[in-house]
């Protein structure tokens, strides 16, 4: 099966696609044949751009590159507001998971609790531990804004519950894998066009990963590894100089460093 006919069918898998649909027009204008190129770019200009500005290099033709910045433009705010519609069905859905497995985990404490202690002793048992387990539980359960009917089911028919909100979680987590894969495949024909980095761009990009929250930068090592003929092995320690990565390896940790810093200041809004 070739790789479009194999796209096809996650399209019809996950049905209406526009990740996909932007995928495709990305990658059928970079595959088109240029003969134009582009006009000789000023030197002292380019050299007042703030950094990683201008960032698509000089070989696509002007129309060609306005029409990629255009598409990409696009494609920024439509598939923002896709993932955006997913935010609220995927926290929703890990609530319930939470939820649920508080109220397994409370079922066993008691139960636990009953087997263990003498019949005499039950009204003696752990008071502060069972009081955290019951408020912990009952905290989470207001913080959803659980309704009554949902919680006659989320009490009566618990396990049924979980098996849907597994096979929910999974989808979800199926779509968005999906949607990483296409957007990876769009970076994968897109930055190979882009300009060499300077000099003071890698320094900054260098500040700017030193500056990473730890849980990111597995991450990082992962897009420096991708990109390397020699896969290094992750449990390993591995050296990143920048001075050595190429060029789109360069520009994926860029655009990877930005995408986590605007993730922080949304969250802190």
């Amino acid at each position: 099966m070739s790789n479009h006919q194999s796209d096809t069918a996650d399209q019809d898998k996950f049905g209406p696609d526009t990740f996909y649909y932007f995928k495709r027009e990305v990658i059928d204008l970079l595959s088109q044949e240029d003969n134009v190129p582009s006009p000789p770019q000023n030197s002292q200009k380019s050299g007042a751009s703030p950094p990683f500005s201008d960032c698509i290099g000089p070989k696509l033709s002007h129309f060609k590159k306005e029409k990629l910045k255009t598409l990409l433009r696009q494609s920024v705010v439509t598939l923002s507001k896709e993932v955006n519609e997913m935010f609220e069905p995927a926290r929703s859905t890990q609530h319930l998971k939470s939820y649920l497995r508080s109220k397994k985990n409370l079922e066993k404490v008691d139960m636990n609790n009953v087997e263990q202690a003498p019949f005499k002793k039950l009204k003696s048992l752990s008071p502060l531990t069972s009081l955290s387990e019951h408020e912990d539980y009952a905290n989470l359960g207001s913080s959803m804004m659980i309704d009554d009917e949902l919680q006659f089911f989320l009490d009566n028919y618990s396990e049924q519950i979980e098996d849907v909100v597994t096979e929910f979680s999974n989808d979800l987590s199926g779509t968005l894998g999906h949607m990483a894969q296409q957007l990876e495949e769009v970076l994968d024909s897109v930055l190979p066009n882009f300009r060499p980095m300077t000099f003071k761009e890698k320094e900054q990009l260098q500040k700017l990963i030193q500056e990473l929250p730890s849980e990111n930068i597995r991450r990082v090592a992962e897009i420096v590894i991708q990109h390397r003929t020699d896969k290094t092995d992750l449990s390993g320690e591995i050296h990143i100089d920048l001075d050595k990565e190429n060029n789109t390896t360069l520009w994926r940790l860029y655009y990877y460093v930005e995408a986590v810093e605007k993730a922080k200041k949304l969250a802190s809004k």
